[in-house]
């Protein structure tokens, strides 16, 4: 969990206060087939198993573990000394060569005791920090419970069980004795039996004490407990979220469920939610500890959210999350109103690192926030592009995505507060972007990213998507000429307005379809955020389930977009039902006018040139005036053809020179002794 880099200074231990921890969640959440004997050294216990099911029903099976000073850094050291006949169970470290056993410690060869490993394609098994003692615990108890154990190579072995078997394994339990947890040790005040029938395991626990007997409940007849009259009905809201507080979270389902008052208490006030905000390295609460997120500073990205501390990251040098993933920079989420407070010097500092600021200046906000929300979009398009077919893939990318971008959006949200003039400084970018004459500030050198742009409409009080997005179309559109251009050169010649190109459409459509389909999902975020800041408060800023779901609706309509129309639809931009054909074509040559005057393309080739490519595809498309008035050139093409390939980057994005002498808009150079083709004549 720490850089290789760090320093060779000896690291505060995490092991205690981690292990103070997890031990009171297991006294307090105790779990069927597992018991747990803490030591005077808290360090080291004894974990007595009993599988409900499987070959080694009716035993007790004897572990040792020890929770080494690096923990929660690396796994516990778990051994078995009743090492009965199972595939993954042996004498000694099989992996170590020369190992011996020693004493009765046997080895288990389970993933979750291994070290963390990780490929390029991300973690690939072994423990993490994120793993609770309880969770391995669980994990070994099936391990044992299971007929048909998987093995490293995806082969399943199975334990076929038989009278000889059961003898054996017997057998194995009964010869071992341990007199720290009186484990087959009947001279011991509270003996541990190792061999049980039915009835033992369903009613017993592990010192004979019968788990169903009522007088482990309290006599409400005892003359010295006081009875209120009040009934369950007339308690307050308050009085019942404070009996919730004591409750475990199993206790608060069966409550939930019991009573539907309480779970509509649960639900509203998002207790279970709540519970579940802790640093997954030191196991400390939001209202002990400051906790956020880790992101990398040279991509400005967030590969995942595991929530862990402040101190986690300064102290413990924590720099990989629950999954191995590694980053440089911890940035505190908001989570609730104090936790903000508390926070906020630390989210200054982190902002600042993050773009190298010195000082502290509200704008910071700004160059960082947006941006790492519209990362997440991007990257949530990019995996469900990678992952069409496999709809586990989409959904797990799609709660990331969402849950990142609501955590942020928060974040923003809660600064916004705090620093107002950031509010106004977005509505005075966005009213010079929809402002005729501001044309400089649409263009790409002043708004480079369109997509971290449209963030800025969450600050704006008096601005909705309905009025900001034609102006953002315009934009949008001049934006993707230069790349479909370079695949499709013949689109550069642009027809009369008397004709209408079907051919046009589509294939700008098709070339485009990367690009609009990111739009549609940036504007999908848009649209379920839209009227959630109350809600998202409410939920420490993290998603509803209703988001997730509406989000995953929206993905597939976003992928069963196939023309013009129903892309203008799902932006909710108003199109004339019967000539919405003819609206388009006009709008996407405008954005090729558009974008040679504001230099995102160079034009290299000449007007007959882009005609004769043009009419390639569509033989009927009109001429230019020029193909009758140069005959030369005209000659030229009809006997030898346009085979050159020439990009219409611009110079300063590595356009060049076409060939010959005549000189092209925006600095590039057009072929042979004909003009190139000049826009301001369409």
């Amino acid at each position: 969990m720490t850089s290789s880099g760090q320093s060779l200074k000896k690291l505060p231990e995490a092991r205690l206060p981690r292990l103070k921890r997890e031990i009171i969640e297991l006294r307090n959440e105790p779990l069927k087939g597992i018991d747990v004997i803490i030591h005077d050294d808290i360090t080291s216990m004894c974990l007595i198993l009993t599988p409900l099911q499987g070959p080694f029903f009716g035993l007790r099976l004897h572990l040792s573990v020890n929770i080494p000073e690096e923990y929660p850094r690396i796994a516990p050291k778990v051994s078995i000394q009743t090492a009965v006949e199972h595939p993954n169970v042996f004498d000694s470290d099989p992996y170590v060569f020369g190992s011996v056993k020693h004493d009765d410690n046997g080895y288990i060869c389970a993933d979750i005791l291994k070290d963390n490993s990780r490929s390029s394609r991300g973690y690939n098994g072994g423990y993490t920090a994120g793993y609770l003692l309880k969770y391995i615990f669980l994990q070994l108890l099936s391990f044992f419970s299971d007929q048909w154990v998987e093995q490293d190579s995806g082969y399943k072995y199975n334990i076929k069980v038989d009278e000889n078997f059961k003898l054996r394994a017997q057998q194995i339990v009964q010869k071992y004795s341990c007199s720290k947890c009186g484990y087959n040790k009947p001279t011991c005040a509270n003996p541990i039996k190792v061999v049980l029938t039915d009835n033992e395991i369903n009613n017993q626990d592990i010192y004979g004490n019968h788990i169903s007997s009522s007088s482990s409940l309290t006599n409400i007849n005892d003359a010295s407990i006081h009875l209120s009259d009040i009934t369950v009905n007339e308690l307050t809201d308050d009085a019942w979220l404070h009996i919730i507080e004591f409750l475990t979270e199993q206790e608060i389902f069966l409550l939930s469920e019991a009573y539907p008052r309480i779970n509509t208490l649960v639900h509203h006030f998002n207790i279970l939610l709540r519970r579940q905000l802790v640093c997954f390295y030191l196991r400390k609460t939001f209202n002990e500890a400051i906790l956020g997120i880790g992101v990398s500073k040279r991509k400005l990205t967030i590969e995942a959210f595991d929530l862990f501390s402040y101190e986690a990251f300064n102290e413990h040098n924590l720099r990989d999350g629950i999954w191995g993933n590694s980053f440089s920079q911890f940035l505190p989420i908001a989570l609730n109103q104090n936790h903000f407070n508390r926070s906020l010097p630390i989210i200054q500092s982190s902002l600042m690192k993050l773009c190298d600021y010195s000082t502290w200046d509200p704008s910071i906000i700004l160059k960082t926030i947006p941006g790492m929300m519209n990362t997440m979009v991007v990257n949530l398009m990019k995996a469900c592009d990678d992952s069409r077919t496999r709809h586990h893939a989409v959904l797990k990318a799609s709660e990331k995505a969402l849950q990142g971008y609501c955590l942020l959006f928060h974040l923003l949200i809660m600064l916004s507060e705090k620093y107002p003039e950031i509010i106004k400084e977005a509505e005075n970018k966005v009213s010079k972007f929809m402002n005729p004459e501001e044309k400089s500030e649409c263009h790409k050198s002043c708004t480079p990213n369109l997509g971290e742009f449209m963030i800025y409409l969450f600050l704006c009080k008096n601005m909705d998507w309905s009025e900001f997005c034609p102006y953002f179309l315009e934009e949008l559109l001049a934006r993707n000429v230069v790349w479909f251009l370079n695949q499709n050169a013949g689109l550069a010649y642009i027809e009369p307005n008397n004709y209408y190109s079907k051919y046009r459409l589509n294939t700008t459509f098709e070339l485009s379809n990367t690009s609009l389909r990111l739009i549609l999902f940036q504007v999908s975020f848009l649209k379920i955020m839209r009227g959630i800041v109350e809600d998202i408060k409410s939920r420490y800023g993290y998603p509803s389930d209703e988001m997730s779901s509406l989000l995953l609706i929206l993905i597939k309509q976003i992928y069963d977009v196939k023309t013009w129309d129903v892309f203008f639809k799902m932006l909710d931009f108003s199109l004339t039902e019967q000539y919405w054909e003819q609206v388009v074509s006009k709008m996407l040559k405008d954005a090729i006018n558009k974008s040679f005057h504001s230099g995102y393309h160079q034009v290299p080739y000449t007007a007959n040139e882009l005609y004769f490519i043009r009419r390639k595809k569509e033989s009927h498309i009109p001429s230019p005036i020029c193909w009758d008035e140069n005959s030369e050139e005209v000659k030229k093409l009809l006997t030898y053809g346009c085979n050159k390939s020439l990009n219409f980057n611009p110079p300063w994005r590595g356009g060049g020179r076409g060939r010959g002498g005549g000189r092209g808009r925006g600095g590039g150079r057009g072929r042979g002794r004909g003009r190139v083709y000049d826009y301001d004549s369409t």
